[in-house]
């Protein structure tokens, strides 16, 4: 029963240490770099007049605290909300299914002989497959619907 703990404290561990964001840090000017001429920076590229930038705080034309929308008012907009909404919820799907996985695992690999256990594993790895899936066909068709998709 000890190692099945350490296992799963492992496991957990890794789903902790896996799924924590990296942050990068943007560099900062140090006093004794030498300056580099203007004439060997890369050129800038200007946006495409269809699409305004990306303005911190602004979702059209409403500010806000927490999003930001590179399209106008109005269908664009709501589409941008949209994409963020699945960019999220597929995040979350697929930690949960990762540690789904997971148990199902430790489950299975714990049975020994009992046969209930190791039934109840395969079917939780079965779900997770089916619930997978259906959310691929639930994106596929909300990209078929959406004008300019949701993914990319």
């Amino acid at each position: 029963m000890k190692k099945v703990h350490i296992s799963i404290a492992a496991v957990l561990t890794l789903l902790v240490v896996g799924s924590a964001p990296a942050f990068a840090q943007s560099p900062t000017p140090s006093s004794t770099a030498t300056p580099t001429p203007s004439s060997t920076l890369t050129p800038s590229v200007s946006p495409s007049p269809s699409k305004k930038p990306d303005t911190p705080g602004m979702c059209g034309s409403t500010k806000t605290q927490l999003i930001s929308c590179s399209s106008d008012t109005g269908v664009g907009t709501i589409g941008d909300l949209i994409k963020l909404a699945i960019s999220i919820l597929t995040v979350l799907i697929g930690i949960v299914a990762t540690g789904g996985f997971a148990y199902a695992a430790v489950l299975y690999a714990s049975a020994q002989d009992d046969q209930n256990r190791i039934s109840d594993a395969k079917g939780i790895i079965r779900n997770i497959v089916i619930g997978l899936v259906l959310y691929g066909f639930t994106i596929a068709i909300l990209n078929w619907l959406i004008p300019g998709g949701v993914i990319g």
